[in-house]
C-alpha cells in the first residue's frame, strides 16, 4: 500500500481545494461514496459546514482553523491535509506546532482541472493537436473555444456538469492514464476507492 493510500485510509482527511472546480469534484466524489476515505473521516469546512472540503489554502490558516483538535481518535492516526492543486509552485508547510499528528500530501491536476472535461467530451486528441500548435493554450480556454463550455469556471454549471459521480470517476481514471506523472506525483485517481 502506498503512503498516500495508507494516509487516506488511516487518518482524518481535510481536502484543501484550489478552486471551485476542485471543490465541486471532491463534493461529488464524497456524496457518491467514490473516495477511498471513509466518509466518517472527512473533515468538513470550518465555515461552510455542508462542504466536505475547504477553500482555505494557506498553511498558517489551516493550522489555526483545523489543527486544534485531536484527530487520533476512533482508530485514526491523525490528520492528512490533502491539497488539490494544479502545480508544485505553491509552498506549503504547516507550522511546527502541528507536530507529527498532521501530514500533508498534494494531489495534482496539471495542467488544469478542466482536463477532466476534455476527457468527458472525448476531445483529448483534439486537445493535443491544438496545444501543440499553441503552447500557451490553457485547458479552460480550450473548453470554452473548442467545446462550447463557456461556463466551465462557474460553480453552478460545474455542479450540473459533474452530477454523475461514476462518469466523473471514469474521466479521472482516463485523465490519469494519459497524464505524465513526475516521479511519485499523486493525482485525483489516487483518491478513488
Amino acid at each position: 500500500m502506498s503512503d498516500a493510500r495508507y494516509n487516506l485510509t488511516h487518518r482524518y482527511v481535510l481536502f484543501s481545494c484550489e478552486g471551485a472546480a476542485e471543490g465541486v469534484i471532491i463534493q461529488r466524489l464524497y456524496e457518491d461514496g467514490l473516495l477511498v476515505v471513509d466518509k466518517d473521516r472527512v473533515v468538513f469546512d470550518a465555515v461552510y459546514s455542508d462542504r466536505p472540503y475547504t477553500r482555505t489554502r494557506k498553511a498558517a490558516d489551516i493550522a489555526s482553523q483545523y489543527l486544534g483538535m485531536d484527530y487520533s481518535v476512533n482508530g485514526a492516526e491523525g490528520l492528512l491535509v490533502a491539497r488539490i492543486v494544479d502545480s508544485r509552485s505553491a509552498r506549503f508547510e504547516l507550522p511546527k506546532r502541528a507536530g507529527a499528528d498532521a501530514v500533508v500530501q498534494s494531489f495534482f491536476t496539471r495542467p488544469e482541472i478542466e482536463m477532466l472535461a476534455v476527457h468527458k467530451q472525448g476531445a483529448f486528441d483534439l486537445w493535443q493537436r491544438q496545444s501543440r500548435r499553441n503552447r500557451s493554450l490553457k485547458p479552460s480556454e480550450f473548453c470554452k473555444q473548442e467545446l462550447g463550455l463557456s461556463k466551465i469556471k462557474e460553480t453552478k454549471f460545474l455542479k450540473e456538469y459533474w452530477s454523475n459521480g461514476a462518469e466523473l470517476a471514469e474521466c479521472i481514471k482516463r485523465y490519469a492514464s494519459k497524464a505524465r506523472r513526475e516521479n511519485d506525483e499523486l493525482m485525483l485517481a489516487d483518491l478513488l476507492a
